[in-house]
């Protein structure tokens, strides 16, 4: 469990939904066609990072980060 604190439980299950929404929504690793793509270096990067955020803060809450 990342959290026992309920509020922030909720920010980071919102934060999940969101970056899912945008994984589903966007041009992300693969070319299709009904996706809206990403063509701005600086917004993958933005999004590389959030992403990273989350899935550290995951792994280390579990004990399996580095």
């Amino acid at each position: 469990m990342a959290t026992n604190e309920i509020h922030f439980r909720e920010v980071l299950e919102n934060e999940a939904q969101i970056l899912t929404d945008i994984g589903n929504e966007f041009m992300i690793a693969h070319v299709e066609v009904n996706k809206t793509p990403i063509v701005d270096e600086e917004h993958v990067d933005f999004l590389f990072h959030r992403l990273f955020a989350m899935i550290r803060l995951l792994l280390e809450k579990s004990n399996r980060g580095g």
